[in-house]
């Protein structure tokens, strides 16, 4: 992954926005309530079955059990799939003017089509902070396999109604998966000494520039005068 712009050098200050997108993405009215209302799925009944896939994503335990490299990665991992899937959602949403001649709300539409952008933002942020920890692409135990690789895939376009159902049970597990990811960043604020700014690579440096040997005090021998 790479940023698509600068980078905040501040471990505080990135972290912060870190936790605005999560709290963001994780509140329902923001993708799987427009969502459900936009597919005529907003009856009790039909609710019932917007349950996240057991296994889609990476559960809370398993995230609080990973280091940070590990955590940084199976988050940049799970988003990318999330993206796959937000764009395959938006093909399946109707127009516009479909929903203005159905009176329904247009900002509903508006909401998911916000989705990936803000997916974006947030895989960017996550680029962002694995730089500030002098976090490389070196391997770490994370949980591909578990979480990234196991979201649904989408059903044939032929089943119109069970198409919108994955859609739902995805969405579900989507703002579950951020509400965790927004905890894991939580504790993060409580740690700061795990900051680039303290971090052992970083207190190296600090600790070989101060034992260098000065050169102050050194008297220079002029020119092609050998010293006695």
């Amino acid at each position: 992954m790479a940023a698509l712009g600068s980078c905040s050098k501040e471990y505080n200050a990135l972290l912060e926005q870190l936790q605005k997108q999560t709290d963001l993405m994780q509140d329902t009215s923001s993708l799987l309530d427009p969502y459900i209302r936009i597919q005529g799925l907003d009856v009790p009944k039909l609710r019932e079955h917007c349950r996240e896939h057991p296994g889609a994503f990476p559960s809370e335990e398993d995230l609080q059990g990973l280091g940070r490299r590990g955590f940084l990665q199976t988050l940049n991992a799970t988003l990318g799939h999330v993206m796959e899937r937000l764009a395959a959602l938006e093909q399946q949403l109707p127009k516009a003017q479909d929903l203005k001649r159905s009176r329904l709300n247009t900002e509903d539409l508006e909401k998911l089509q916000m989705a990936r952008p803000n997916v974006l933002g947030l895989r960017n942020n996550v680029y962002c902070m694995a730089q500030l920890q002098d976090i490389s692409d070196t391997n770490e135990s994370t949980i591909a396999g578990r979480g990234t690789s196991q979201l649904p895939v989408p059903v044939p376009a032929s089943d119109s109604f069970q198409r919108k159902l994955e859609g739902c049970r995805f969405l579900h597990g989507y703002h579950r998966f951020m509400h965790s990811v927004g905890r894991v960043f939580s504790k993060w604020r409580k740690s700061p000494s795990r900051s680039r700014r303290h971090s052992p690579r970083r207190a190296l440096r600090k600790e070989v520039r101060r034992t260098r040997p000065s050169r102050r005090g050194k008297r220079l021998m002029p020119k092609g005068q050998l010293p006695r």
